[in-house]
């Protein structure tokens, strides 16, 4: 079994979660447990999920079902988890996204044979029907810089190792807090390290944040301004590689 901790945020009952914890569960090295960490939903999900994963079959890999007392987003959500968690290391993975069954083993397998204190993969992307849309890889070697100009790692690829390095928490902004917590782990560890080929499934759907282009923008204008504190040339300038780099990675 491999000492990993899976952080699941939720929010609203949605059986598409299932299939990601499905993914998880279908894992050629197991995991030692997952986190479903419900934002303070409104029509009772998290008690619905306790007897959904009751009923299921998980064999060794506990499941538990967290809550936080107030709406406060996904980064918040996924605090609470990570504060709970047991595991040496960390991963992400979203309600709508899934992991092929090699990827923990290969991933962590990497991390060990590298020392990489935050490690990510490739990702294919499909539509809202599965249908394939593009696979991404990723550089193998990520600086603060680079993911300054550019997000390359998937949230859903990424592992950090905190029995080695320590806990590393998202702040609790409303978009981006993934970024955020790559470039705080980044700045105090070192580059990144990762795998390009594709080990998970990143379902891109039509209005989302993400896929809309004109509200990402706006979020990651504010991360360099008001969250990291750029002054205007600064920002502007990695807006200028943000925007170039996202139009040739999602073309």
């Amino acid at each position: 079994m491999a000492d990993v901790s899976v952080i699941m945020p939720n929010y609203g009952y949605d059986r598409r979660l299932h299939a990601a914890v499905e993914s998880v569960l279908a894992q050629s090295e197991p995991v030692r447990e997952i986190l479903i960490s419900d934002d303070a939903s409104p029509d009772n999900a998290a008690e619905q999920l306790r007897v959904d994963f009751a009923e299921m079959d998980t064999g060794a890999v506990e499941i538990r079902i967290l809550e936080t007392d107030t709406n406060g987003g996904p980064g918040r959500a996924r605090n609470r988890a990570i504060a709970e968690a047991k595991g040496r290391y960390i991963a992400f993975l979203d309600a709508d996204d899934a992991w092929l069954p090699e990827k923990i083993a290969r991933q962590i397998a990497f991390m060990q044979d590298t020392g990489a204190g935050l490690s990510y993969t490739g990702y294919e992307m499909v539509d809202e029907q599965g249908e394939h849309v593009s696979y991404f890889a990723p550089p193998a070697r990520l600086t603060r810089d680079d993911m300054l100009r550019s997000n390359s790692i998937g949230c859903l690829t990424a592992i950090y190792d905190a029995g080695s390095f320590g806990r590393f928490y998202m702040p609790t902004i409303r978009k981006r807090q993934d970024l955020a917590l790559w470039l705080i782990i980044i700045g105090q560890l070192g580059p990144a390290q990762g795998m390009p080929e594709p080990l998970a499934r990143y379902t891109r759907r039509e209005g989302s944040v993400s896929s809309n282009k004109f509200k990402a923008a706006a979020y990651q204008w504010r991360l360099y301004r008001e969250v990291l504190g750029m002054d205007l040339i600064s920002a502007g300038r990695n807006f200028v590689h943000y925007a170039v780099n996202g139009y040739a990675k999602h073309r």
